[in-house]
C-alpha cells in the first residue's frame, strides 16, 4: 500500500517572550520526532513471510506403444479418454492412411450439421453405417457435394492431416491418421447436439455382416461384448495391400474412442489381416476401465 506524506506547518506570530520560548521548544520536539522517524525508514524491512504451495501433479503423459508386428505391417493406434480428456496411449498417430469406409462417419456428421439427418436420409444413413453399404455412400456423397464433405469436416472438426481424394468419385481414398480419427468421435461425442448424437451412435451399432456379405465382426467389436462398443470398421484391398481398420467409442458411458489403422500384406489375406486388427484392439482395451472382461485371449 502506498503512503501518502503530509507536511503540516504553523504560523508563528511572535506576540511575547513566553510565547516565542513555548514555538521554540515545539519546534525542537517536532525535530527530534522527525529525526525518529528517519532512522526507522532506514531499517532494513523484514522478510516476507515464507509461504508453501502445493502444486497438482500433471496429468500422465499418453504411453507409447510398442506393437511388436512384423515390420511389414503398418500400424497406427490411439485411445483417448473423453472423460478426463487425456490421450491414453498413441503409437504412429499422425501416420497417414486411406480412410476406407471411415470417410462415411464425415458423410453421416454432414448431413446432420446440414440439418438434413431427417426423412429418407435416416434410414439410409443407417445402412450405411451400420452394415458399410457402399451403395447408399455413393449416392449420399454425390449428392452432399463429395470432396467438399471432407473439406468442411477438416474446419468444423480442426483435422489436422486429413485429405479429400485426388478422384471425387473415389470418397475411400480420403487420407486421414489416427489422431484425426479421434478427433472425429470426439466431435460427434461432445459437439453435436445429444439428437444427432444419439441417432449416430445407435448407428454404429455395426452389424456382424456388412451389406457385402464380409465378416465386419472384428477388432473392437471381437474384443468386447454388444453394448459396450459403437463402432465403424474399415477395409479394402488390394491398393496394394489390405487397408483394415477398426474405430470406435467404448465402455458403457462412451468414455473411450480406441482407434487402431492398418495396412498389411496380401499373402495372409482378409482372414488374417483382421485377425492382427482383432489383437490390437484386445490389447489396446485390455487397461481400460471397462465394465466387463475383454472377450477371449488374444
Amino acid at each position: 500500500m502506498r503512503q501518502r506524506r503530509r507536511d503540516l506547518t504553523e504560523p508563528v506570530t511572535v506576540i511575547g517572550v513566553a510565547v516565542a520560548a513555548l514555538v521554540a521548544v515545539v519546534f525542537v520536539i517536532q525535530s527530534v520526532d522527525t529525526g525518529e522517524v528517519s532512522a526507522a525508514q532506514q531499517q532494513p524491512a523484514p522478510p516476507p513471510p515464507t509461504t508453501t504451495t502445493t502444486a497438482l501433479p500433471p496429468p500422465p503423459p499418453p504411453v507409447t506403444t510398442s506393437t511388436g508386428l512384423p515390420a511389414n505391417i503398418q500400424l497406427a493406434t490411439a485411445v483417448f479418454d473423453l472423460r478426463d480428456n487425456v490421450l491414453v496411449s498413441q503409437s504412429n498417430e499422425n501416420r497417414q492412411f486411406a480412410a476406407e469406409s471411415l470417410t462415411k462417419l464425415l458423410i453421416a456428421t454432414d448431413l446432420a450439421a446440414a440439418g438434413r439427418l431427417t426423412g429418407d436420409n435416416l434410414p439410409r444413413v443407417q445402412r450405411m453405417l451400420s452394415t458399410s453399404d457402399d451403395t447408399t455412400a455413393n449416392q449420399l456423397w454425390t449428392a452432399d457435394g463429395g470432396p467438399q464433405i471432407v473439406t468442411r469436416a477438416i474446419r468444423s472438426m480442426g483435422l489436422r492431416a486429413t485429405t479429400p481424394p485426388r478422384d471425387p468419385g473415389r470418397w475411400g481414398d480420403m487420407t486421414t491418421t489416427a489422431a484425426d480419427v479421434v478427433r472425429i468421435y470426439q466431435y460427434i461425442v461432445k459437439k453435436m447436439p445429444a439428437g444427432q448424437r444419439n441417432v449416430l451412435l445407435n448407428d454404429l451399432a455395426t452389424t456382424p455382416r456388412a451389406a457385402d456379405g464380409t465378416n465386419q465382426d472384428f477388432g473392437i467389436t471381437a474384443a468386447l461384448p454388444d453394448g459396450e462398443w459403437w463402432a465403424k470398421q474399415a477395409w479394402a484391398c488390394c491398393r496394394p495391400e489390405w487397408d483394415v481398420h477398426t474405430t470406435g467409442v467404448v465402455g458403457e458411458d462412451h468414455r473411450y474412442v480406441v482407434v487402431a489403422l492398418s495396412q498389411q500384406p496380401l499373402a495372409p489375406g482378409f482372414g488374417g489381416a483382421t485377425k492382427v486388427i482383432t489383437t490390437v484392439a484386445k490389447n489396446l482395451v485390455a487397461g481400460l476401465e471397462i465394465q466387463h472382461q475383454v472377450v477371449g485371449g488374444a
